[in-house]
């Protein structure tokens, strides 16, 4: 009896001795425990930085705002540059020959005797004439600072997550996020527009002549205009009718009413069009709609085509690109296609004079014409006949199909010419 409350009293005592002051750990018979925290002092809800840990918010108990502007003269001849970042825009026409820019600032105390000038330099905004142009930046606002509750120091840094709030003084005292960074930019009508924008979205409120835009990660929804210059990387457009337009557009979606002329280039992209007159493309795995088209040529390699209504030619050079047109109107001049293992859809039925010629090994043709045999007719005078001659014994040798080689004429054949080359190709005339 004695032993036992002999080893009970040493074991009590190695416990009592095990406790750590400094650590707060306990070991209790060989088996340690997580130290238990020190109880904190009561602190702010809002997301903050506490000891240099990053953030973009906290609260403002009295937040105020206030709108400011700058504008400057503009001659009907000046060029208008845009160069914004992370800050959503909106454009509007106007009949002043000036160029206004407006914005919001928010404060947080008693009424602010900073001026609108001061306010644009501290959020980052500048409007300047520079020989006959204008120019207009607009960035970020990236600063930090720290204050205290309770006696604790807390770090803030704005980085770019949220718009500056400011003091009466014109002090920024930090970032809120739940408000977006908003400037509203007013332009004679005649003027040309040169836009420059990354990470945010430009808005043209109205009809314009002439636009040089460039796009990064963002997006520009644009109204009429006479001539139309985009270059797009990441980004979404929507525009509205555009008489003459040149296009190079990568990894996005662009939607485009009806335009006269238009030269584009696009990579991995989703174009839609209600209209066009004339298309010159180049084209590397995109899908394309049209409603109507006139006249479309370029190069189209791999991806779709989709045309509803077809009204004048196509002449289309590509690979793996798979093509299909709803309608073709009786005044259609040309077909053209040089392709390659591609799906291609020409319903001839609404066409009453046409010609056909086709070479392609290892196709599958379904039509409702008489294929007829190609024959190539031996010129002595040029090379050229030969030259086919050769080419044609390849495609014999190749393939024995009916439908790798064949013309058809259906009317008096002076209407639609239809040329094509599709070498392992599913073509579909009917």
């Amino acid at each position: 009896m004695k032993m036992k409350t002999n080893t009970l009293l040493v074991m009590a005592v190695s416990t009592a001795i095990s406790i750590s002051a400094s650590a707060q750990q306990i070991t209790v018979l060989g088996r340690a425990t997580a130290p238990t925290p020190p109880r904190m002092a009561s602190v702010p809800t809002a997301p903050i930085v506490v000891e240099g840990y990053k953030t973009t918010d906290r609260d403002f108990n009295d937040l105020k705002s206030k709108e400011v502007s700058v504008e400057v003269n503009a001659s009907k001849s000046a060029d208008i540059y845009l160069e914004n970042t992370q800050r959503n825009i909106q454009i509007k026409t106007w009949d002043q020959p000036k160029v206004k820019v407006v914005t919001t600032i928010y404060y947080e105390g008693e009424g602010t005797k900073v001026s609108d000038e001061e306010w644009f330099e501290k959020l980052n905004i500048s409007v300047k004439s520079l020989g006959t142009g204008i120019r207009i930046k607009s960035g970020t606002v990236s600063s930090s600072g720290s204050y205290s509750i309770n006696g604790s120091t807390y770090a803030w840094n704005s980085g770019s997550g949220g718009v500056a709030i400011f003091n009466g003084e014109g002090q920024n005292i930090g970032t809120k996020s739940d408000v977006k960074r908003y400037v509203t930019i007013y332009i004679p009508t005649a003027n040309k527009l040169d836009i420059e924008s990354k990470y945010a979205d430009v808005t043209v409120a109205n009809n314009v002549s002439k636009v040089n835009a460039d796009i990064t990660n963002g997006n520009l929804e644009l109204q009429d205009a006479t001539t139309l210059t985009l270059r797009s990387k990441y980004a979404n457009v929507t525009a509205g009718n555009i008489k003459n337009a040149e296009i190079e557009f990568i990894n996005g979606r662009l939607i485009l009413k009806d335009i006269e002329d238009l030269d584009i280039d696009t990579k991995y992209s989703t174009i839609e069009i209600a209209s066009a007159q004339k298309v010159n493309l180049v084209s590397t795995n995109d899908e394309y709609e049209f409603d109507e088209v006139g006249a479309l040529q370029g190069r189209k390699n791999y991806g779709n085509l989709r045309i509803t209504k077809l009204t004048q030619s196509i002449e289309l050079d590509g690979t793996n690109a798979d093509v299909k047109v709803r309608n073709i109107l009786a005044g259609v001049e040309t077909i053209r296609f040089n392709n390659k293992y591609a799906d291609i859809r020409l319903p001839l039925r609404n066409l009453k004079s046409y010609i056909v010629t086709y070479i392609g090994p290892y196709s599958n043709v379904y039509a409702n014409f008489e294929k007829k045999p190609l024959i190539i007719k031996e010129d002595k005078e040029s090379g050229l006949a030969t030259t086919l001659r050769n080419i044609q014994r390849e495609v014999e040798s190749a393939s024995g199909g009916t439908d790798s080689k064949f013309t058809a004429t259906v009317g008096d054949g002076k209407g639609t010419k239809i040329d094509m080359k599709c070498q392992n190709c599913t073509v579909d005339f009917k």
